[in-house]
């Protein structure tokens, strides 16, 4: 079974008071973006498999 490896979350257990706000802010932004395409991926895979699932039962459903 083939799965396309997903981003890398890194999520801060706090933030270091002498980092920039705005870096900061950009670093949380693309930690996001990368938690929304992992869900994406597994969202996909999980239609996918729902998908199999259908065809399996119907031809199971009609033997």
């Amino acid at each position: 079974m083939d799965m396309r490896s997903l981003y890398h979350i890194y999520l801060p257990t706090e933030r270091d008071e002498n980092a920039d706000p705005k870096d900061y802010e950009d670093w949380v932004k693309k930690n996001q973006n990368c938690l929304n395409q992992n869900f994406q991926l597994l969202a996909e895979k999980v239609y996918e498999f729902e998908l199999r699932l259908a065809v399996l039962e119907a031809l199971n459903s009609g033997s």
